[in-house]
């Protein structure tokens, strides 16, 4: 009977936790429908980041990057899906105007050559340079300009691992769209796809704070800008590719498997795995105006291997980049997609960097028979 009332008492706790932890999540992102997009009413906003990706860890999304015609703060964002939140979680911090810090950042990726006066890096552009680490509970961050970083979200604190300035040769890197991270799950690390220069594969060693070179970067990825998410079913990362199509792509091994995909999804930048539905949710870029393009979603059924192109009803997200950069992450408390919608980009030398907009995708809400409704 003490046996049989302590097993009810236990899970009674973990009942109670659970239904707590679901009071937590937003309602509105709950009950969107199979099938559709949803704009967000967010408090804040997310800078235009150009050339610079997302990445969803801890139940948030972290956001950091810019220069060239994007951004030029070196502050971190951080939107929370359970309050519809963006939060400024560093201040932005920029080099002195007319340094060659400043130039860098306006002409180019931002190959700045100093951290800023509270120690932490300049901005630059990102692309898919980053990873959740679920040990650590930390993002893990490659800079080409200024090393191998930390971000902790509990203490809004940037932790330095490597100094690129010092050794650049005991730090590897490619140039900007040809450096992958991805957190292998196989090695329980972050591992770092280089495409240009010196080529490879690299694992980072914690303890050591150093990369160590797992073996060569295969042919297809190289000079290939790749966008990759883990799909735990396979065993492996599914990879898109600017110029090469799609790959299953086994991090630890080096070895690529094809994947045939539609013409609509050549080059495709954002895409992830929808856990609860079995599928890697892809968005194809569509050109509306001059100025302007649009995305359509694609689902890819990891078991059959085969694309079904998704009708979602408008509105549809939109803008001069939408769907470039490592835009789409998933978010598994609320099982669905979460999408940084890059509406407009200054052409000008400005700080606020343009206008971005927070989209919410579902493709099918989860049960028991998980399906399309």
């Amino acid at each position: 009977m003490r046996i049989g009332g302590a097993v009810a008492a236990i899970l009674a706790l973990a009942a109670g936790q659970a239904a707590a932890a679901a009071a937590e999540l937003n309602e509105k992102l709950l009950s969107m429908p199979a099938g559709s997009w949803l704009k967000l009413e967010v408090k804040g906003t997310a800078k235009a980041r150009m050339y610079s990706g997302a990445c969803f860890g801890g139940g948030r999304l972290w956001y950091f990057g810019g220069a060239h015609r994007g951004y030029k703060g070196n502050d971190v964002e951080l939107f929370d899906p359970r309050t519809l939140e963006w939060t400024q979680a560093t201040e932005a911090e920029w080099p002195d105007a007319d340094s060659e810090d400043w130039k860098s950042l306006i002409s180019g990726g931002g190959t700045t050559r100093h951290l800023s006066p509270t120690g932490r890096p300049f901005t630059e552009h990102t692309y898919q340079q980053v990873c959740w680490e679920p040990e650590r509970q930390r993002f893990f961050v490659v800079l080409v300009s200024s090393g191998t970083w930390e971000f902790d979200p509990a203490t809004s604190q940037w932790i330095r691992l490597t100094d690129r300035f010092k050794d650049p040769a005991g730090d590897p890197r490619g140039s900007w769209a040809q450096n992958q991270v991805v957190y292998e799950p196989s090695l329980k690390a972050p591992v770092l796809i280089v495409g240009s220069g010196d080529a490879g594969r690299f694992q980072f060693d914690h303890e050591a704070r150093a990369w160590k070179r797992l073996g060569p970067t295969p042919e297809k990825l190289k000079w290939a800008e790749p966008y990759m998410t883990y799909v735990p079913e396979l065993g492996c990362h599914v990879a898109s590719t600017s110029k090469n199509g799609w790959f299953q792509f086994q991090v630890a091994r080096g070895t690529l498997t094809p994947v045939e995909a539609p013409d609509a999804l050549r080059a495709c930048q954002s895409l992830a795995y929808d856990g609860a539905n079995k599928v890697v949710i892809a968005l194809a870029r569509q050109q509306v105006e001059k100025y302007a393009q649009t995305v359509r979603p694609w689902a890819l059924d990891v078991a059959t291997k085969r694309w079904t192109e998704l009708e979602p009803p408008p509105p549809w997200p939109r803008g001069q980049c939408t769907g470039n950069w490592a835009k789409l992450w998933y978010d598994p408390d609320h099982k669905v997609h979460l999408f940084v919608n890059d509406v407009r980009r200054d052409r000008k030398e400005l700080f606020d960097g343009g206008v971005t907009e927070t989209w919410a995708y579902r493709y099918a809400r989860p049960g028991p028979a998980a399906g399309r409704e």
